[in-house]
């Protein structure tokens, strides 16, 4: 994602709610394969301590199989976020899903900001201000 003021890319409303399908579809995808990655990393700690007790060539080969599938899924989810920095929207975390669309409210440069749950984009936040600061929209949205 470029920077600010470097081609960022700033949405009005519309275009945001317009491309809101697009990107709930990349959003869910994230959420999913990071939450069995999540398993895949836990199980992989569980076979390796497991495997340390075990003779050397025993704990060597200790999860191979799943350092691949942590490595594809992680590819994946990698992937998927820069799909969406491609489109000029940021992904913002993995607990509630966050993305933000750069937009204008008035002179200033603010975030649209959604979550994977809600039906539309219906808040705001400056650009420091973040979830916690998030506001409903108003008229001053272009």
């Amino acid at each position: 994602m470029s920077t600010l003021g470097q081609d960022l890319r700033l949405f009005t409303l519309d275009e945001a709610q317009r491309m809101l399908p697009l990107v709930r579809s990349i959003v869910r995808g994230i959420l999913e394969d990071h939450a069995v990655l999540q398993e895949k990393v836990g199980e992989l700690r569980t076979r390796r301590r497991e495997a340390a007790r075990r003779p050397y060539r025993e704990a060597r080969e200790a999860g191979t199989g799943l350092t691949a599938e942590i490595e594809e899924l992680t590819a994946r989810v990698n992937d998927a976020i820069r799909e969406l920095e491609a489109l000029g929207v940021e992904f913002k975390g993995y607990e509630l899903g966050l993305v933000d669309f750069p937009a204008r409210r008035g002179d200033e440069v603010v975030y649209l900001c959604w979550k994977h749950d809600e039906e539309r984009i219906g808040w705001w936040h400056t650009l420091e201000g973040g979830f916690a600061g998030r506001q409903q929209l108003d008229e001053e949205i272009s």
